[in-house]
């Protein structure tokens, strides 16, 4: 993990960039009028190619979605939308990673809505289909300053209306990109509004940002003798009490020794787990690879944890299953 906020928590402040907003609901939004506020995200010049992370915020009065870059030069530097943007890169040499947006109306497919809507401007391409969008404003019109707090955004609820399609992406609320090439900027988290915060500002509740790295073998095996000696009693019972992320663990080296020792895997920084909001964790990791290298995928029936491992001639999948 390389960005996390939880405004939630009661004692947790939001960065320097930004306000908080203590009423109706705890959150971060912007302090300046008609820009992006910044939060620089450091990945500490790691190599990394691909970006997973999930956003909750609330509308506060009239959002326009992506209605503002029609009146703003067409590019990343600006404020192309109401809502958050997360880029890579320094100031003047941005680039797209993903936007969550707030649409004006559920009820009012008007250019200022969602694009999902029906009738919302379409996203600009620097943005393409790497985006998010909801209203939390169930009525037809709008009203400046009002902190609609009742409908979380993009949390995949509460989509009413006519944005009962913006719902409907399988992932939300987490996304994760991938890259072309390995890239090791510093990622960057703005809120934007193309309007004074007398009229419109987002509020972020909460966010948590992963990268992907490349490791290797040997260090994934280093971390799992260190977690499992910490872990694991001499007692032989104590086996039936190991954590499921344990056990994964160990699946996963056992593949990666399967293939080859000393090749290069694709790691994650963090749990990035999408389906159903699922996690695993691993007590007393490291900081050198804070939760390790999974998807958990959740049924009615069972719960199946599939740990993917990438060497440069093969890739494969085993699977963990536990009533």
């Amino acid at each position: 993990m390389v960005g996390y906020m939880d405004m939630t928590d009661p004692t947790q402040q939001c960065p320097d960039s930004w306000q908080k907003i203590t009423s109706p609901r705890s959150s971060c939004g912007k302090k300046s009028s008609a820009t992006c506020d910044s939060l620089n995200i450091t990945t500490s010049g790691a190599s990394y190619q691909t970006v997973c992370g999930r956003f909750r915020g609330y509308q506060i009065g009239s959002t326009d979605a992506f209605d503002n870059y029609k009146n703003i030069p067409l590019n990343i530097e600006t404020y192309y939308v109401d809502g958050v943007t997360v880029t890579y890169g320094m100031a003047g040499n941005r680039h797209h990673v993903y936007t969550y947006a707030a649409g004006w109306s559920e009820l009012n497919s008007s250019q200022s809505s969602c694009p999902c809507t029906g009738g919302g401007t379409p996203p600009p391409p620097l943005v393409g289909s790497d985006y998010y969008c909801e209203s939390a404003n169930p009525g037809p019109g709008y009203d400046y300053r009002k902190f609609y707090y009742s409908d979380v955004l993009w949390d995949r609820h509460q989509c009413g209306g006519n944005e009962n399609m913006c719902c409907n992406p399988p992932d939300l609320p987490w996304f994760c990109k991938t890259f072309p090439t390995p890239i090791s900027e510093d990622l960057e988290v703005r809120i934007c509004t193309d309007e004074g915060l007398d009229t419109e500002n987002v509020g972020i509740e909460s966010f948590e940002l992963y990268i992907h790295v490349q490791v290797t073998a040997k260090d994934i095996e280093t971390i799992a003798y260190t977690t499992l000696r910490e872990n694991i009693s001499d007692n032989a019972n104590s086996m039936a009490s190991i954590d499921t992320s344990i056990i994964g663990l160990t699946i996963a080296i056992a593949f990666v020794v399967f293939f080859s020792l000393g090749v290069l895997v694709a790691t994650c920084i963090g749990c990035v787990v999408v389906k159903k909001r699922s996690t695993v964790t691993l007590p007393h990791q490291p900081a050198l690879l804070e939760p390790l290298v999974y998807e958990m995928i959740e049924s009615d029936q069972k719960k199946i944890t599939t740990i993917k491992v990438e060497t440069n001639s093969a890739y494969g999948t085993a699977k963990d299953m536990y009533n």
